[in-house]
């Protein structure tokens, strides 16, 4: 009966351009033996593996647009012609339509003697894309030329699955045993190509068996069969033994071609082995004599891209010095990007503005991200005067900086009183010549407030006109806020920012909500909170509400005066998510005992009994439901 149909277009021929429709019509053909290997004993799994390349070939979508595909297949098809006829001329003596595939139409090979097949077959397994032709001249020399089964024939076969596409290293070791029930000899060459095999198809146990062969026969293995093994290893996710293999070579002073280094730099550092990797690109640098074998640039571009990605310092130095800052290389802008990233975290002010000369070089606009890692590093190194200086540069450039902007600086800064009024000196110098942005003025007000508390912090705000043209911001005033704790002082500060026209946020809301909670007369505290939620301002929610530490201020002032609002207070708390039952539970207990005491040291006053207030203790425990 007919055999399976298959639709070749366009598509399939791009797909598969070492089998052409001369090809398929024999698969599909009435021809019997076809599907069958050279070898008899492998004519069963040679079947298997042809049904399944027909059923790939049937799975093919169709739906394509032909006119393009078949211009691509063409110029695929162009290609590979090309390439076998450079193959063809390099080796004259054998004929050029040999190296077209037995299932070529121009192919008549029983007219070409045995001994220039055998000779095709040396060459063949070596050359890209040749795996069916190889088989197929394996099979006529068997079927039609009647050879027997023998080394030469074993080794084409299993040099043909070295193909990446096609090859298996179960099928070699298949053949490696077939050769074996025959009685055929193993060679050197045999295990060669068995090598040259599990370096594509990574299989340890065919590895170990091949090299226990060797072994035994005293075979000694080539330079290109070491290498095998190695690249054998790295594919078997063997990374250790594969670089203690190549330090092996190293040691007994073998040549290494350059493309297995390159080999080990893609796979390492992919894996993220950077200091293995470094180490590896210098000993390459090294002993490579790159006169003779150019540098590969692209080598260099991953490595700097895994470097960079990871924050890995001495790799990204020693290409930078290497590649980048001699015009080899040129990075994109995010590989400068997190260069400029490692640089800041290791103060290599050096690479930072390399890195930012190559970004203003392409007209990239710069961001306040990469004026921060400018900061960052001249704080690492105590040039606080630059880092202030970029600070009013960015000023300059119209880059608000804000607070954290600055925590390198701060961070600093509240080390040591001296630094922070040599700062305060600095800011005085540098009005002079740059607009001083509001966070440098803060940051300094910052650490002051650590070192000097509330009240020199207060004193020196009132400079801020002297120092910041704009004058204050609203992270000055929360600052100030965040340790205030008198009425006064709060007052003073709301007057200022209504003189700025600085309207309130969420945070300041919070501030005031605080402040007001820890005076005697609590009742502003509760203005505090109705302006907070019936505010519109950009940062506040549609119905927001004072942070975890203000309520729970709120609520244990009003605990101690046994203002019954507090049951509000928890219940919209509750309402929120907010964990703080245990804390108004030891609130509650706290009060408690100081009214116990009071009582127990104030006692009855001429036998009358003190009876307590009308909303006691006990009645707002009632109210929480804990009573």
């Amino acid at each position: 009966m007919p055999g399976e149909r298959i639709v070749v277009d366009g598509l399939w021929r791009c797909l598969c351009p070492s089998v052409d429709i001369a090809f398929l019509s024999r698969v599909t053909g009435p021809s019997p033996g076809l599907g069958q290997r050279a070898i008899p004993q492998l004519g069963h799994k040679a079947r298997t593996y042809q049904r399944q390349g027909r059923r790939e070939y049937h799975r093919v979508p169709i739906k394509v647009a032909i006119g393009r595909t078949r211009l691509d297949s063409d110029q695929v098809e162009n290609s590979r012609v090309d390439y076998l006829r450079r193959l063809a001329k390099r080796s004259p003596w054998i004929p050029g339509a040999l190296f077209e595939g037995i299932d070529s139409p121009a192919t008549k090979p029983d007219g070409i003697p045995t001994k220039t097949i055998y000779a095709a077959l040396k060459e063949l397994p070596r050359a890209n894309d040749t795996y069916h032709s190889v088989i197929k001249l394996v099979e006529y020399l068997v079927k039609e030329r009647g050879e027997k089964p023998n080394a030469i024939l074993y080794e084409s076969l299993i040099r043909a699955n070295v193909d990446k596409s096609h090859g298996s290293a179960g099928v070699a070791g298949q053949l490696l045993k077939e050769m074996e029930s025959l009685g055929i000899p193993i060679t050197l060459q045999i295990c060669q190509a068995l090598l040259e095999v599990t370096a594509i198809h990574p299989d340890y146990v065919l590895r170990n068996t091949v090299l226990f062969e060797m072994k035994n026969r005293w075979y000694m293995p080539t330079r290109y069969d070491q290498i095998n093994f190695i690249i054998g290893l790295l594919r078997d996710n063997q990374y250790e033994l594969a670089l203690e293999k190549l330090e092996e070579l190293h040691r007994d002073q073998i040549d290494v071609p350059s493309w297995l280094y390159d080999i080990f730099l893609y796979t390492f550092g992919e894996l993220g082995f950077h200091e293995e990797t470094l180490s590896i690109l210098q000993h390459q640098q090294k002993i490579v004599d790159f006169s003779s074998q150019p540098l590969v640039l692209n080598t260099w571009q991953f490595l700097l891209d895994v470097f960079s990605r990871d924050a890995f310092y001495q790799g990204i130095r020693y290409i930078w010095d290497h590649s980048v800052s001699d015009g080899h290389v040129n990075p994109p802008d995010g590989v400068v990007t997190n260069v400029l990233n490692t640089a800041s975290r290791h103060a290599d002010a050096e690479l930072a503005v390399s890195a930012i000369q190559i970004l203003s070089s392409r007209g990239r606009k710069l961001e306040s991200h990469h004026f921060e890692a400018l900061i960052d590093i001249h704080t690492q190194q105590n040039d606080l005067p630059k880092a202030f200086t970029i600070l009013c540069i960015m000023e300059k450039a119209d880059l608000r900086p804000d607070l954290s902007s600055t925590r390198s600086i701060f961070q600093s800064l509240r080390q040591s009183d001296l630094k922070t009024r040599a700062s305060l000196k600095l800011l005085h110098k540098l009005r002079v010549d740059y607009k001083v942005p509001s966070a440098a003025f803060n940051v300094v007000l910052e650490a002051t407030i650590i070192h000097r508390a509330y009240v020199a912090a207060q004193d020196l705000y009132r400079s801020v006109r002297r120092i910041c043209v704009d004058g204050p911001d609203i992270e000055t005033f929360h600052l100030l806020l965040a340790r205030c704790k008198f009425r006064k002082s709060m007052h003073f500060l709301l007057a200022e920012m209504e003189a700025f026209s600085i309207e309130p946020t969420w945070v300041t809301y919070d501030h005031l909500i605080r402040i007001s909670a820890m005076q005697d007369d609590y009742r502003q505290a509760f203005d505090f909170l109705d302006k907070m939620r019936a505010s519109k301002v950009a940062d506040l929610t549609d119905n927001p509400w004072p942070s975890r530490s203000t309520a729970l201020a709120l609520i244990k002032r009003c605990i101690e005066a046994r203002d019954m609002r507090a049951q509000e207070l928890i219940a919209e708390c509750r309402k929120r998510g907010m964990l703080i039952d245990a804390d108004v539970q030891q609130l509650l207990e706290a009060s408690q005992k100081q009214k116990e005491l009071a009582e127990s040291s104030e006692g009855p006053s001429n036998g009358v009994v003190v009876s307590p207030p009308e909303n006691d203790q006990g009645q707002l425990s009632a109210g929480l439901g804990w009573a």
